[in-house]
């Protein structure tokens, strides 16, 4: 068979890659084969359906198949031999096989070329992969979804083949060992901050896994104004900024949330006579610094249940950012009332979930702002002294993405005493030593969780016997190396 060959490299930019046609497309795959480190670098983005070739997408997927098994990219030989153990059909095989012959037989010359114009052909074929998806978004008619367009566009134009060197973990040593490394927003709930080390990371996504009535949203709006209030060490108001986003909350309950919160005084009696003038008086008045510091710093939104996505969540930070509004912290309340993320009609629900916390833990990395994401618990959570991961309703996938995870259980009898047992189930960043916090005082309707004066005692004692344990076996250690000198001299 005679060679197709490409002698003028002018024209391979050009006329011959009909522009970035079938002529380029067999290029590029015979680079897949017989370049192991250009496959190697790009394989995380290659689709074999960006292909025109019906053909060539075989080729292609083969070819990624036999790199996900054997971690090698695959020669022509090793092709060979895959392709016919798993093409059944002799035509089929037959046409495969001619291809592949025809790529073997296919010169290479401006091959450097046809690298550096690979970059525009995946973004050539993903961008009209988001074109067609973005029509689809408009026939449906769906006025929430318009803002995923904007993504799905940007998405497909950040397609980069270009290499990513990555880093070398012995660069920026000091920086790394700072203490401060990891910015964190506190909780205001100090011994689950102790445990965090501080609290919420920038840039982590934190999920809390609770049943229904247990108190997610007052949790989550205690979270917000603690952070909107935070005291620096020096005891100077430092606050930082809150988008608290909420779907099934009414903003006047919202708002009695806050007020409860601020004034101690629980939401549902604000409003009765003993206590009205007095919360007015504490909300309106310039003493009250943690007021202020509330009106500051947190931005609540209000959006309909079950017709928003990440892609409009965005949306809304852009525009505070636009506003000198850029958020340190950011409440989704909750999961469930989000519109799952789709790009295929044939994804499942669980899939959909997956790729929607997916994208909720690429706006905290984007924004670096610590996301707070509560999920509805299973049925079989209610009454529980104590949850795990497990009690998380649908996608397990949903539940793998999160940075740090804890469960709020309550029982019955917790509920009548304002109690909680809040449990870590997962912290990314650090050890789990304080794991499990049971029976902590928790009030929905001022969204303060407590610690009873002889627990904290207690806390400290065991602190205190656990320094004073680990002082004795660093003794016992040094005695112990001591006596082995001797008894070698």
């Amino acid at each position: 068979m005679a060679k197709k060959t490409i002698t003028n490299t002018s024209a391979t930019t050009r006329k011959d890659l009909g522009y970035l046609g079938i002529d380029f497309q067999h290029k590029l795959v015979k680079l897949f084969i017989e370049d192991p480190s250009f496959f190697t670098t790009i394989n995380p983005i290659v689709d074999q359906n960006m292909f025109t070739e019906d053909v060539l997408r075989r080729i292609v997927g083969f070819i990624k198949d036999r790199y996900n098994e054997s971690g090698i990219p695959p020669t022509y030989v090793d092709l060979d031999l895959y392709i016919r153990v798993h093409v059944q059909d002799i035509i089929t095989l037959d046409t495969i096989l001619s291809t592949l012959q025809v790529l073997r037989d296919t010169d290479l010359v401006g091959q450097d070329i046809v690298k550096e114009e690979a970059d525009k052909f995946f973004k050539q074929q993903n961008l009209t992969k988001a074109i067609n998806k973005a029509i689809e978004i408009i026939k449906e008619g769906n006025a929430s979804k318009y803002y995923d367009i904007e993504e799905l566009i940007k998405g497909a134009l950040e397609t980069n083949v270009g290499l990513d060197m990555g880093y070398n973990p012995m660069d920026g040593i000091d920086e790394a060992l700072e203490e401060n490394y990891r910015k964190v927003i506190p909780t205001g709930f100090g011994r689950l901050d102790k445990a965090l080390y501080g609290g919420l990371g920038a840039g982590e996504l934190g999920i809390i896994i609770a049943p229904s009535g247990v108190g997610k949203s007052s949790a989550t709006t205690g979270f917000a104004a603690s952070a909107a209030t935070y005291k620096c060490k020096d005891n100077d108001y430092k606050g930082y900024k809150v988008l608290h986003i909420h779907f099934e909350d009414e903003d006047v309950n919202i708002k009695r949330k806050y007020y409860g919160w601020i004034t101690g005084v629980d939401a549902i009696d604000l409003s009765k006579p003993e206590y009205k003038d007095e919360v007015k008086a504490r909300l309106k008045s310039d003493l009250s610094e943690e007021a202020k510091m509330i009106k500051e710093n947190v931005w609540c939104f209000h959006l309909p249940s079950g017709e928003v996505t990440v892609g409009r969540i965005e949306q809304i930070i852009k525009q505070g950012i636009s506003r000198g509004f850029k958020p340190d912290l950011i409440i989704i309340d909750y999961f469930e009332c989000l519109e799952t993320e789709s790009t295929d009609k044939n994804d499942s629900e669980w899939t959909k979930e997956g790729r929607t916390m997916r994208k909720l833990e690429a706006l905290a990395h984007k924004y670096e702002a610590g996301i707070w994401c509560p999920i509805q618990g299973t049925k079989d959570s209610f009454d529980k002294e104590i949850l795990g991961l497990s009690s998380g309703g649908g996608s397990v996938k949903k539940i793998q993405i999160g940075h740090v995870i804890i469960t709020l259980a309550r029982t019955q009898e917790q509920k009548k005493n304002h109690r909680v047992t809040i449990s870590l189930e997962k912290f990314r960043a650090g050890r789990m030593d304080d794991s499990v916090m049971p029976n902590v005082k928790f009030n929905n309707g001022t969204c303060r969780f407590e610690i009873d004066e002889e627990e904290d005692e207690a806390l400290d004692f065991i602190a205190q016997q656990e320094e004073i344990t680990m002082q004795r076996a660093r003794e016992n250690a040094v005695d112990s190396v001591r006596k082995s000198r001797r008894n070698k001299m």
